[in-house]
């Protein structure tokens, strides 16, 4: 395969796993839970702040579990995707998170917003790039002043 070929699939696969990191914050905003499902693979685990959810029945339970009447946006930044292997990487993004009462109309605010890290291991499937590990990790902590 010729280096600029090489370097056409490398940048598409880093597209690929940053594309994963912003799928899975719309997805669960917008409460698509099969939708977030999808991105992780078979076996794959999240660790939220030191609970861990392993496999899609531990997965779709914490999904089932999150509370209807809050509304949440996740922004997600500082995307970064390192290669350790053809078909795996690791991957980090900073997440602005924001939390509100779900109410007809725009959502109320909690407070102001927290950032949280999202620590990740990427693996290409026979269905694309999915998650395999992801690590959430709070960075700043909302407080009232």
């Amino acid at each position: 395969m010729s280096g600029d070929r090489m370097m056409t699939g490398r940048m598409e696969d880093e597209a690929a796993c940053a594309r994963l990191c912003v799928d899975f914050a719309n997805h669960l905003d917008a409460r698509r839970y099969d939708s977030v499902l999808d991105l992780f693979t078979e076996d794959g685990t999240l660790d939220r702040m030191g609970t861990m959810f392993a496999g899609r029945a531990a997965l779709a339970g914490f999904l089932a579990s999150r509370p209807a009447a809050v509304t949440t946006r996740h922004l997600c930044t500082n995307i970064s995707v390192y290669f350790d292997a053809a078909d795996e990487a690791t991957g980090f993004c900073c997440v602005l998170f924001f939390q509100g009462r779900a109410e007809a109309g725009p959502a109320t605010a909690l407070g102001p917003p927290s950032v949280v890290e999202y620590h990740d291991r990427f693996v290409r499937t026979a269905s694309g790039w999915r998650i395999q590990e992801r690590r959430i990790r709070m960075a700043i902590q909302a407080s009232s002043f």
